[in-house]
């Protein structure tokens, strides 16, 4: 029996291994936009220009959100997520604060992309090592890769180093 989490796992029998804390992209996403918002202090309202709104809109933005600039920075980033909806991207993101000149936070975004992706593979494959029977090639097991481009399709192999199969 598979369980349908929303995290690829390796299952033997009914027990089952997480093999990475893999984000979905809106959750990836939010946290972008929250690091940004920290960050961008008084240059919120030069992205905001950036990102084409009005000057009516930052007074907006100003007024509902008069505590802080960083509550400022989430309320602009939200609203723009809002209005682009899935146009509404990282990469999009990146240029337009490339064009206002905040390279610390290009970078920081870049790497910390860079550096999820290398953490997700190389969990991913230490927690494959760590769960296989060497001794044991005939076992079958099975992986669920749940929300991925790869959903609903299961992989079974009776050999760990065998060629994967979908089913």
């Amino acid at each position: 029996m598979f369980s349908t989490g929303r995290y690829p796992h390796l299952c033997f029998g009914y027990d089952c291994i997480f093999l990475a804390d893999w984000q979905n992209d809106a959750d990836r996403k939010e946290e972008t936009l929250a690091i940004i918002a920290d960050l961008l202090g008084f240059s919120w309202t030069e992205l905001a220009r950036e990102l084409e709104f009005s000057e009516d809109d930052i007074q907006q933005v100003r007024l509902d959100n008069p505590n802080s600039l960083q509550e400022q920075s989430h309320a602009l980033l939200q609203r723009w997520v809002e209005r682009e909806g899935k146009h509404a991207t990282e990469d999009c993101l990146i240029r337009k604060l490339t064009k206002i000149n905040r390279m610390d936070i290009v970078h920081l975004i870049e790497t910390q992309m860079n550096k999820s992706v290398q953490e997700q593979t190389s969990r991913t494959y230490a927690e494959i090592e760590k769960t296989l029977d060497h001794s044991e090639g005939n076992r079958t097991f099975s992986i669920v890769l749940s929300q991925t481009k790869l959903s609903n399709r299961v992989c079974l192999y009776s050999n760990p180093w065998s060629i994967f199969k979908f089913q």
